[in-house]
C-alpha cells in the first residue's frame, strides 16, 4: 500500500516537472524568437534588413524546432517555416514592402501559438 502510494507521488511529481519544464521552454524559445522577429520588423521599416538578417534568424529557428517538435504538433510549427521562408525570399531580393506583411505574420504567430498550449482556463476547460 506504501509502495503504491509513494509510486503514485512520485509519477504525478514527475509528470508535473517535466510539463511545467515543456511550459518554460515552449515560452522563453518563442519569446525569444518574438524579439529576434520584432528587430528584423524594425529593420525591414528602415529597409536596411539583409538576406544575412534572414538567415540568421533561420538558422536560430532550425536549431530550435528540432527541440519544439518534442512539445508540439508538426501542424504548429510548419507555418512559421512557410513564412520565415517566404520573407527571407522577400528580404533576398530586397522586397521589404513584401517581407513586411510575413514577419507581421511571424510576430503574431509567435505570440498565440505559445498560448495556445499553456495552462489556461480557456485551453483546460
Amino acid at each position: 500500500m506504501i509502495r503504491t502510494i509513494a509510486s503514485i507521488v512520485i509519477a504525478l511529481a514527475l509528470i508535473l516537472s517535466v510539463s511545467l519544464y515543456e511550459t518554460w521552454y515552449v515560452q522563453s524559445t518563442f519569446s525569444h524568437f518574438h524579439q529576434m522577429l520584432t528587430a528584423l520588423q524594425n529593420k525591414s521599416e528602415l529597409q536596411t534588413a539583409t538576406y544575412e538578417d534572414g538567415t540568421s534568424l533561420q538558422k536560430y529557428w532550425d536549431g530550435k524546432k528540432r527541440w519544439l517538435h518534442v512539445w508540439l504538433p508538426h501542424t504548429a510549427l510548419q507555418e512559421i517555416d512557410f513564412q520565415l521562408d517566404e520573407a527571407v525570399g522577400f528580404l533576398y531580393v530586397k522586397d521589404y514592402e513584401g517581407a513586411l506583411p510575413k514577419i507581421s505574420v511571424l510576430l503574431g504567430l509567435s505570440e498565440h501559438i505559445p498560448k495556445s498550449y499553456d495552462y489556461g482556463a480557456g485551453n483546460i476547460l
